[in-house]
Formats: C-alpha cells, structure tokens, sequence
C-alpha cells in the first residue's frame, strides 16, 4: 500500500491581513456608489470617492514609527468600514488634510480637521461661504442686535503682534456663515465657552498645543448645528456629520445606566443601511458573509490613539 501526500489545492492560500482589510475599502466604495446611484446622497462633483477610500486605507496601513504597527492593524474591520463610510458620505479626503482616524481602544472613528468642517458645511444647501477668526487679547471686536433682534457683525481691528498662538491669550472666537442670497449668519463664542467644550473632548492634547486652530473648529461646530438641524439635505449626510462632530467627545456615564446599554437601544430604534462585506476564510467553508449595520458604533474608549504626529495634526 502506497503512501500518498495529500496536497493542500492551490487555491486554499491563506490572504494576506491586508487584502484582508483592502476588501472593506472595495466594498464601502461600491455602497458609496449605490447610494449616489439611488440618491440618497450628493457628492461634489470633482469628488471620487474611490480615490479618497484607497488614501484613507494606505494612510490606515502606514506602520507608526513610534508602535512599529499600522492603525488599521489595531482596530476591528467592523470600525473601519464605519469610519471610511463616515469620511466619503461627507464628500471628504484625509490625503487633503480635511479629516483624520482616531482608535479609540480597537474601534476606529473618522474625525473632522476645521478645513473639513469648512468644506462640507459649504456642501449644504444654500450655503455660499463659511470662516472662522480668533479674538485676541487687545484685539478690539464689535456686534450689534439687528432690527430683527439677531446678532450681527460690526468689525473687529485685528492686532497680529497680539496673536501669540498661547492659549491663556485668546479671548473667543467667531464663525460667520454667509447664505447665497447675501445674509450673514454670526456665531460667537467666549474663550470660557470654549474651554467648557473642550473639557468634554476627547482631543485635549491637540487643543492645548494648536488653541487657536481647535478654537476655530469649535466655533465653526458650533455655528453649524442650526444648519443641519433644518437642513433639506440628505438624512445620511447629515448624520455623518453630526456623528463625526460627536466622535471627539468623550460618552458620559449618567445616572440613567450604562452608556453602551443607552446607545444600544438607541441604535436597536434608529433606521439602519446594510453593509455586506464577505469574510475571508483560509478553510474550505464556503466563504460567508456578515452584516454590519451602519449606525453609530458604542464608543468602549479605553485608549486613544491618533493617526497624525504630534507636530501635524492635520487641521
């Protein structure tokens, strides 16, 4: 009786990780896609979605100098399809620094840069132009009530010896929103405003470090909120904004229970798209698939990691 060997067929090669993970990107492009198709969203016309998704994943696979491991290889596939799905809803590129990932214990989430926010709250209808500017100390800064009895802008004298780049020196910011019929949408925040968001934020390393650029973006979140609140625009691009805007905060345990319970339910309510993704295996099963609904992912943080170097924080 002879001995054979039995050989393992050609094609039972097991996938590298990263092929593994490139198959998320493919698939959240083609549901980006289908989405466009059926006009549940509108992307800028100059936008490719599948180039922004393949930046996003070779950005995701770059070993980190200091960990020697890449993000993506931190973090379950799951949180990354929501992430990706998050940045191209919005029409945005982390290649343009417009947004960047964030791990959050091995649940990754996409968070806006204030160019970001600047770009896709200008995508929302009748919206012409947006801009934000730091009030320095000395700096002198005037609003008036219109007769209408809203807030308006009147000047502000800029002193650029007085822009020292210190925290302790900024005494507010202001966002203006200006409407394509010429009205002009005024948001004001006092430097104690801002320190109170801040201490609710999860970025408050990147706040302490670069005060002036994160004081704009929070004024420009703050101004952009009664936009999306009434907006005609698409449930799932404003969703994703205002998911993304959340991402930075960190959940608060209350005395109702548990945060995860709470946004469970929530999400067990909340309307949901499908996302199939095939699962690749390395045995001879017939490759399955797993359903991932696309709602807000429960934030577990234990640890935060962010993907840009502390001297780029991709504003």
């Amino acid at each position: 009786m002879s001995n054979t060997v039995m050989q393992q067929p050609q094609n039972q090669v097991a996938p590298a990780p990263k092929e593994k993970q490139n198959a998320f990107v493919t698939t959240v492009a083609q549901k980006i896609s289908k989405m466009q198709t059926q006009g549940q969203i509108s992307l800028p016309s100059n936008y490719s979605a599948a180039n922004a998704l393949q930046a996003a994943y070779f950005t995701l696979t770059a070993v980190d100098f200091k960990t020697k491991v890449a993000l993506i290889d931190k973090v379950t596939p799951e949180s990354v399809a929501f992430a990706l799905q998050d940045m191209a809803i919005q029409g945005l590129s982390v290649a343009k620094k417009q947004g960047y990932f964030i791990a959050y214990g091995d649940k990754l989430q996409f968070q806006r840069s204030y160019h970001g926010t600047q770009a896709v709250i200008k995508r929302l209808t009748g919206i012409k132009e947006i801009w934000a500017n730091v009030i320095w100390k000395g700096e002198e800064f005037e609003v008036e009530y219109n007769d209408r009895g809203v807030l308006t802008f009147k000047s502000h004298k800029a002193d650029w010896k007085a822009a020292t780049g210190q925290k302790e020196d900024i005494e507010g910011a202001y966002c203006i929103i200006e409407h394509e019929d010429g009205r002009q949408y005024l948001t004001v925040m006092t430097m104690a405003e801002i320190l109170t968001s801040w201490s609710q934020s999860s970025n408050q390393s990147v706040q302490n470090k670069y005060p002036q650029e994160m004081a704009k973006r929070t004024v420009i979140n703050r101004a952009a909120k009664a936009f999306l609140n009434t907006s005609d625009d698409s449930d799932l691009l404003v969703d994703a904004i205002n998911r993304t805007t959340e991402n930075e905060f960190e959940p608060r345990v209350n005395d109702m229970g548990d945060v995860q319970e709470v946004q469970f339910e929530i999400a067990q309510n909340a309307n949901s798209e499908e996302l199939d993704i095939a699962e690749t295996t390395v045995s001879d099963k017939p490759t399955k698939k797993q359903t991932i609904e696309v709602i807000e992912p429960v934030q577990d943080e234990i640890k935060q990691e962010q993907l840009f170097p502390d001297d780029d924080p991709g504003f």
